[in-house]
């Protein structure tokens, strides 16, 4: 059991690398975000990037700027990984539906944003 423990844990460890290497990627060779280049729309995650790389400077005035769900994004994404380890016992569907009510939030912070013309 320890040792899918550990497999489980090295396995997101990967992805959070891997994701921060598509991140890095896209910065700094100025990739521009896909749904924004097509619909000309700015999407829902619009402005996490630069949130991050203001929040790695620990510029959290200019990161909740950017993006006001960065942080509660980032506490989800961790909360939500364990929920695969078998070894911890959590109720599975309280999980989904703090999930969902967090998803819910995230569009609704996206509609406010683009209402009021304030996405950076």
């Amino acid at each position: 059991m320890f040792k899918s423990t550990v497999k489980i844990i090295v396995k997101h460890i990967f992805y959070i690398l891997l994701l921060l290497l598509i991140g890095a990627s896209l910065y700094f060779f100025k990739i521009p975000c896909f749904f924004r280049f097509f619909t000309k729309i700015p999407c829902p995650s619009c402005g996490m990037t630069r949130a991050f790389l203001s929040l790695m400077k620990l510029n959290f005035y200019e990161s909740f700027y950017y993006h006001p769900l960065l942080i509660p994004s980032l506490i989800v994404a961790f909360i939500a990984l364990p929920m695969t380890f078998s070894a911890l016992n959590f109720n599975k569907n309280i999980c989904l539906v703090c999930l969902c009510i967090f998803i819910f939030i995230f569009f609704v912070v996206y509609i406010f944003l683009l209402i009021t013309n304030s996405i950076p």
